[in-house]
């Protein structure tokens, strides 16, 4: 796979934010017509040429008047100009004046062939317009460019403020975001995180137990605030965490996952840090501490839930009016899965791997937050405080409520330690038909997951170590309590 030849400004905000690639062609519109030349004189310091429609004096020679030559003319001095030095970044600033000379069309056609000369000199190239000035040319030509940038100017006070959006050439969680800036001296320092830096700022150990602590403060007033645009390079189980964080206030998320809740913590300080998602203070308290306190004993009402069979107990929690997935449904979502991944990847054996890999592990993931979501559902029936732990000596009556509830599966259960148990299921349907290079039941490995970590308030892992899919007699899930 070609490797592609990233160009950096060394201004860490900008170049997180915006991704500009060796042989690429930028339209930056500009409000002002002078403000974009100046962010990107700052922000450009090697090797930048100007060219200008009139002749200016210069003492270093890369400040170039195109004056009154012809369109021809002009992709012969432009062309030579990127053949004598490759890799350099050109300024254009004369558009305006060859828009108010020549046709449209003629200018139009004259920027599509360049194209190629720009990708084969691996020239960075910006091509500045004022806003709004020749709408139907700016909207044609960011069909033609790789990219843009709209600097913004507005009135505030005695004076201005400054601001860019960046169209395509970002990481897509920042496309179409705007991003205020100021411009003091020869640096240039961008509003992040509601602070003007020129560096990002660093994540390290200290800044995030520092974070957590300031969090920890003022939970029940906290919320999280996530943008449109998602994150890259995450994990699948860190974009699984993100969406469900999204929007929730913390104690709630407390609530959820109470078993992991420093880790939880942790990586919203980590996002919080690096601009992925925002942490807002409210006037009121979204949910009072008082109603989940941990450690409280269980009421006799839940125990006796417990206590009885298993039927009475569902019927009791009035289970009977959860609706649950019927057995044709599972197994055509399956097959029609695997249909995709033979006919989308074909032999390519490690790719098939990979993205079956990546799909049953998301599904592992969103059955787990649904145990979660119904287990806390069943414990307020019962309890009026959602912090109770249940007695592990339960443990295996609710692997079974979580089975019947979820799938109507029954299944045995078999101690081989006090924090290790195998759950034997006969007859699961969800891989009914099925052949696989992988176990395939991870919505009952993420359902069991999720429901008895909130039942019992530690960290419990499940996965699948035999499935009928790869051809043992039954699937057997592996459960274990952590330490």
């Amino acid at each position: 796979m070609k490797v592609v030849d990233r160009f950096y400004t060394r201004h860490e905000v900008f170049d997180e934010i915006v991704r500009i690639n060796y042989g690429s062609s930028i339209l930056v519109l500009d409000e002002s017509f002078m403000e974009a030349r100046n962010l990107l004189l700052v922000l450009l310091k090697e090797k930048t040429f100007e060219l200008v429609p009139r002749q200016v004096e210069t003492s270093n020679g890369q400040i170039l008047a195109m004056g009154e030559v012809s369109l021809s003319d002009a992709s012969v001095v432009v062309n030579k100009l990127r053949s004598d030095y490759k890799g350099s970044i050109i300024i254009h600033r004369y558009f305006p004046d060859f828009l108010i000379r020549y046709e449209a069309g003629a200018f139009l056609r004259l920027i599509e062939s360049w194209h190629n000369h720009i990708k084969d000199n691996k020239t960075i190239e910006f091509y500045l317009l004022p806003k709004g000035a020749f709408p139907e040319v700016e909207k044609k030509m960011m069909s033609i460019v790789n990219g843009g940038i709209e600097v913004k100017v507005k009135r505030e006070g005695k004076g201005f403020d400054l601001s860019f959006i960046v169209i395509r050439s970002c990481k897509p969680e920042y496309h179409l975001q705007e991003f205020r800036y100021r411009l003091e001296g020869s640096k240039v320092f961008i509003e992040w995180e509601g602070e003007y830096r020129d560096k990002l700022p660093r994540v390290t150990s200290d800044e995030i137990k520092n974070r957590i602590e300031d969090y920890k403060r003022d939970l029940p007033f906290l919320r999280i605030e996530v943008d449109s645009g998602v994150p890259v390079s995450l994990s699948n189980r860190d974009y699984w965490l993100l969406s469900q964080v999204r929007d929730a206030d913390l104690i709630s998320l407390k609530i959820l996952f109470y078993d992991r809740f420093d880790e939880v913590l942790e990586k919203i300080a980590r996002w919080h840090i690096m601009g992925y998602i925002r942490v807002v203070k409210g006037d009121k308290k979204y949910v009072e501490e008082s109603d989940f306190t941990i450690g409280k004993k269980i009421s006799w009402k839940s125990k006796l839930a417990l206590k009885l069979p298993l039927k009475l107990t569902l019927n009791i929690l009035r289970a009977s009016d959860f609706r649950t997935v019927p057995l044709d449904v599972y197994v055509a979502e399956k097959r029609a899965l695997f249909e995709f991944l033979k006919i989308f990847f074909g032999d390519r054996t490690e790719l098939n791997i990979e993205s079956l890999d990546n799909i049953l592990e998301m599904e592992e993931r969103f059955h787990e937050m649904v145990g979660r979501i119904k287990a806390l559902k069943d414990i307020k029936k019962l309890e009026k405080d959602a912090g109770i732990i249940i007695d592990m000596k339960y443990f295996s009556k609710i692997i079974k409520m979580v089975l019947q509830v979820s799938y109507k599966l029954d299944c045995n259960i078999e101690k081989v330690s006090p924090t290790t148990f195998l759950i034997k299921v006969d007859d699961c349907f969800l891989c009914e038909g099925l052949e696989s290079i992988r176990p395939v039941c991870r919505a009952i490995s993420g359902a069991l997951t999720g429901a008895c970590s909130l039942s019992f308030k530690c960290k419990i892992d499940c996965k699948e170590t035999q499935c009928k899919a790869l051809g043992n007699d039954s699937c057997v899930f592996k459960l274990t309590i952590a330490k």
